[in-house]
């Protein structure tokens, strides 16, 4: 399906913010990741609805949603949302989160994600995943 010359200028902005949001050296899933993410909130905001190629991306990895459950990462996410936080949110009623695995490496005790809404939902990586 042929996009138009705005969805293709759209996407071309979103390519960029996503290859400015991929780490230097990153494999190509990440910034398909970010392209995704940012494709997916301008089109949602700008036309209410995603672009088909990205119906195609998300049913293909679907990595953030199950049995049509959907958590959302309120600002930068660090790579693919696992099944036990999606799970653990589904359990709880969380639909946003914070993603902070990138000060995991400064404190380690942190909670991996925070819940957007509910200040004292805080979820960790089970032992043994």
């Amino acid at each position: 399906m042929a996009m138009d010359k705005d969805q293709s200028i759209i996407t071309q902005v979103a390519a960029k913010i996503a290859s400015d949001l991929t780490i230097h050296n990153a494999n190509f899933a990440d910034f398909l990741m970010h392209l995704t993410a940012v494709k997916e909130a301008l089109f949602e905001e700008i036309y209410g609805t995603t672009t088909p190629e990205e119906k195609i991306v998300k049913q293909t990895f679907p990595t953030a949603t199950e049995q049509d459950f959907t958590v959302r990462v309120k600002g930068e996410q660090h790579g693919p949302l696992p099944t036990w936080l999606i799970e653990a949110c589904k359990r709880d009623g969380i639909t946003e989160v914070y993603d902070n695995r990138d000060g995991l490496s400064v404190n380690p005790k942190r909670p991996w994600f925070k819940a957007v809404n509910d200040k004292e939902k805080a979820y960790w990586q089970p032992k043994g995943a």
